[in-house]
């Protein structure tokens, strides 16, 4: 004598409601395009300015004890230098994550972008203005 295989409930319980949304897509094509395109030559200029930047500060403290030091730069505490020395790439990765996060979360690339460059640009100002006054 066989029995019948047991009946199971389904695997999930029905769904209560209208269903979820589709997840939205970036925008794709020649926009997507050119915003990837766009964002990586800013970013490759800015890691350009930012070694530069590097390099021309590991010579800024040889003016320090002349007339050319600045008193802001030069003080004993070594605070503006590193803020000289760090600054610029600190600024970098807070632009990168303005733009990722203005990207993915909200859906505004060309905005983020926007405030991505202007996160960035304080930090070389910062450097540049701690060494020259």
């Amino acid at each position: 004598m066989s029995f019948p295989p047991p009946s199971y409930p389904p695997p999930y319980p029905p769904p209560f409601g209208p269903a979820m949304p589709p997840a939205r897509t970036l925008p794709g094509g020649p926009l997507g395009v050119l915003f990837a395109v766009v964002a990586g030559l800013l970013l490759v200029v800015a890691v350009a300015v930012d070694g530069l930047l590097f390099f021309g500060m590991a010579f800024a403290g040889d003016s320090c004890g002349t007339s050319a030091g600045t008193a802001r730069f030069c003080d004993d505490s070594g605070v503006w230098m590193l803020v000289a020395v760090f600054g610029p790439f600190l600024t970098l990765a807070a632009a990168v994550a303005t733009v990722v996060l203005g990207t993915l979360q909200f859906r505004r690339p060309w905005t983020a972008l926007a405030l991505g460059v202007l996160v960035y640009a304080a930090g070389p100002a910062l450097a540049l203005f701690s060494v020259f006054g």
